[in-house]
């Protein structure tokens, strides 16, 4: 006995799909710049500050690290290259 819907078929035909799109238009050199570094506190200094000025010069840090992150590894996509010294 065999069912209907169990006749041999062939699977479907794999469909081809791109895995990378080619870029039309490469951005201005001035976007493709690596980041400055900025210069962090000073060694010998000391201060005190209150835990709201703690928790945001955090969160502004935080903001800068993520941002300067995000703008390499897109630099990166157009030049895997740039952008390696030691950060």
């Amino acid at each position: 006995m065999t069912l209907p819907g169990c006749a041999l078929t062939p699977p479907p035909a794999p469909v081809d799909r791109p895995v990378a799109v080619p870029i039309r238009d490469t951005p201005p050199a001035e976007l493709l710049r690596c980041p400055p570094k900025p210069a962090g506190y000073p060694a010998d200094a000391e201060a005190t500050m209150p835990a709201g000025v703690r928790a945001a010069t955090i969160r502004i840090a935080t903001s800068l690290r993520d941002g300067t992150d995000q703008l390499i590894r897109l630099i990166r996509w157009h030049d895997a290259t740039a952008c390696t010294e030691d950060r």
